[in-house]
């Protein structure tokens, strides 16, 4: 029996954790496997300051829609393996800049290959499906951006 599954909606959220942390355990897996010293779930911030440059906390936690929290705790991992660097902001002191390190940039240069297949295997595993579940979670996203699921069962719990 799976109980995630025979709950349907009531489990929506533990099902799209559980998806998400299979597919981040089988890219870390690969990451393990290769050369690089890298773990999948500091990506995205590397990515983000490989575009942007220079970005201070705020800025990240917008840009990816993490938490400040969480921000701050990868910017101290991703400090601890000299992947960033981080500066303080000259208007501003309690305004921490962060920007990609030397080490940061060689990182993503040499991961990039594997990058680029995961992109097409999951391009591929995608259209293994019946509907493009990007297309999906954009419009599931945009219509919580419209109202929350707070605000949904909120009302009808009044």
């Amino acid at each position: 029996m799976d109980l995630v599954n025979e709950l349907g909606e009531l489990a929506l959220a533990t099902r799209l954790k559980r998806l998400s942390e299979r597919l981040s355990q089988d890219v870390s897996k690969i990451y393990g496997e290769s050369d690089a010293d890298f773990e999948a779930k500091y990506y995205l911030i590397l990515e983000l300051l490989h575009r942007e440059k220079l970005l201070g906390i705020t800025e990240i936690s917008d840009s990816l829609q993490l938490s400040h929290p969480a921000v701050v705790q990868f910017v101290d991992q991703l400090l601890k393996r000299s992947l960033i660097r981080v500066s303080t902001d000259k208007k501003d002191a309690r305004r921490r800049l962060v920007s990609l390190s030397a080490g940061g940039k060689k990182l993503l240069q040499q991961i990039a290959p594997v990058l680029e297949v995961i992109r097409e295997e999951n391009r591929k595993w995608i259209n293994e499906a019946s509907h493009d579940i990007l297309e999906i979670l954009g419009e599931l996203e945009k219509a919580l951006d419209e109202r929350s699921m707070y605000q949904r069962v909120k009302i009808r719990l009044l």
